[in-house]
């Protein structure tokens, strides 16, 4: 028998649906299950034991309703016994139903909610609704109780000999590394370059630690106004000189790493998934509750406006709130969450002590 789950973007969506693949491997062990997804978010499935096989969407190849037709005609020479689909958008529902798949399970939506066989409604109201929209689709599919897992990333002993030997030579080890995330997705999911510079001084000038921001070449201008905006003394600590070539390399270097620290979106998530504690901002624009996943006391922290300001969201999407988000970034100041930021770096730093 094989299975087919669907989640074609982002990092941070492909990575939480390994739970599907994951919860379908262990119900059924002697069934193969693909995953189809875009090449560019590979690095967070690679290795994964519940996966057998990776199918790659290519936006170009498979765009419009032909091509996305014959994606599907090439789906269905696999012969799927259930495909599951946590994208929910045209570009997945089409190959899914043109697979023909006996079971197609998916999220409920009035203009295509007919192309599944099982449907669910999302669930906003629970905290970490991601995750559990995502078990909910397993379960509906299965038909059973299932357990609650979270996603996870499969490392080689290999890969991490190599980022220890990295860090071995781009840093001192005798130090806690802190990989910053100075950069969301997008604009509206980034903290303004004064209030990261000033969240990134306090962290510099609270502990002795070494620091490494989280960018690609093609972002350096924007990381580098947020350098230039940090103390003198916070610079020294900086490592600008290191990045990650790829995501996989990303991620092996950030499983060496003590913690991450900054806006959240793939890289927070990723960190999650090896175990890695994780300071988050969210945007003032982003549901909390979808990706409130593994939040704890000590190893894992997450900073909301909502939980300053709650009357600011008093039935409305935070999604309406965009054409105030500078407004609404001023609001979270570093003044809100300072005691709990130092509380985290300090309990990381006990721990690399002992």
């Amino acid at each position: 028998m094989k299975l087919l789950v669907i989640q074609i973007k982002m990092i941070g969506d492909v990575l939480a649906s390994t739970v599907i693949c994951e919860t379908l491997k262990k119900n059924y062990h002697d069934a193969e299950v693909h995953y189809l997804i875009q090449k560019n978010t590979y690095a967070v499935v690679e290795n994964n034991p519940f996966i057998d096989k990776v199918i790659f969407f290519n936006p170009k190849q498979h765009k419009g309703l032909i091509n996305l037709y014959k994606l599907g005609n090439e789906l269905k020479k696999e012969n799927y016994e259930i495909v599951i689909d946590a994208y929910g958008k045209w570009s997945s529902v089409l190959p899914m139903f043109f697979s023909g798949a006996k079971h197609r399970v998916g999220r409920y939506k009035w203009y295509f909610h007919f192309m599944y066989t099982e449907k669910i409604r999302s669930h906003y109201s629970v905290n970490g609704a991601a995750n559990s929209f995502r078990l909910f689709l397993a379960q509906k599919a299965l038909k059973k109780e299932i357990d609650i897992i979270f996603p996870k990333i499969y490392l080689t002993q290999e890969e991490i000999l190599k980022a220890k030997l990295e860090i071995q030579n781009n840093f001192d080890a005798s130090k806690p590394i802190f990989m910053i995330s100075v950069l969301g997705s997008q604009r509206t999911k980034s903290l303004p370059p004064k209030n990261m510079a000033e969240i990134i001084d306090k962290i510099a000038g609270y502990k002795d630690v070494k620091l490494v921001f989280n960018y690609i070449p093609s972002q350096l201008k924007e990381v580098k106004l947020i350098y230039d905006l940090c103390l003198p003394e916070t610079q020294t600590k900086i490592n600008m000189s290191y990045y990650a070539k790829n995501l996989r390399d990303f991620i092996v270097f950030l499983s060496q790493c003590d913690a991450l620290i900054g806006n959240e979106g793939g890289a927070t998530n990723i960190s999650k998934a090896i175990s890695i504690p994780t300071f988050i901002i969210f945007s003032p624009c982003i549901r909390k509750e979808s990706w409130d996943i593994l939040d704890d006391s000590n190893k894992n922290i997450h900073i909301h406006l909502k939980d300053y300001y709650p009357e600011i969201y008093k039935n409305q999407h935070p999604k309406k709130l965009k054409k105030k988000i500078n407004v609404l970034y001023d609001m979270l100041n570093l003044s809100l969450f300072k005691d709990k930021l130092l509380d985290f770096i300090n309990e990381i730093t006990i721990n690399f002590e002992k």
